[in-house]
């Protein structure tokens, strides 16, 4: 994988000022910090959503799975629902940290 990348000045330019106002040592350093903030404001984002689907059920989305997969007899459209948007809540926190993870292990 190449080391540079092309970017445009409009994109790159906010950055650069960034820099020269003294809020990050360089470039990279900038865009790895960004980039981590918006991976931290994400986890915050779906862990809330995930909190309040746990609320909603008084359980953990494993046990929530369980229940659903389990089921007998007539099926809860509804929770079916829930569990799509859960899981996809679930992921999507998941992707977020790793992408943090990712990032922390590049700079540290």
């Amino acid at each position: 994988m190449s080391e540079t990348v092309e970017v445009s000045r409009e994109v790159f330019e906010p950055i650069s000022m960034l820099v020269r106002d003294g809020l990050f040592k360089d470039e990279k350093d900038a865009l790895r910090s960004l980039v981590l903030d918006q991976a931290a404001s994400k986890i915050r984002h779906f862990d809330s959503l995930i909190e309040e689907m746990r609320a909603k059920y008084d359980m953990s989305f494993e046990e929530f799975e369980e229940r659903i997969r389990s089921r007998k007899g007539a099926e809860s459209f509804d929770e079916w629902d829930d569990f799509i948007i859960w899981e996809s809540y679930e992921s999507a926190r998941k992707y977020w940290a790793g992408v943090q993870a990712n990032l922390k292990g590049i700079g540290e």
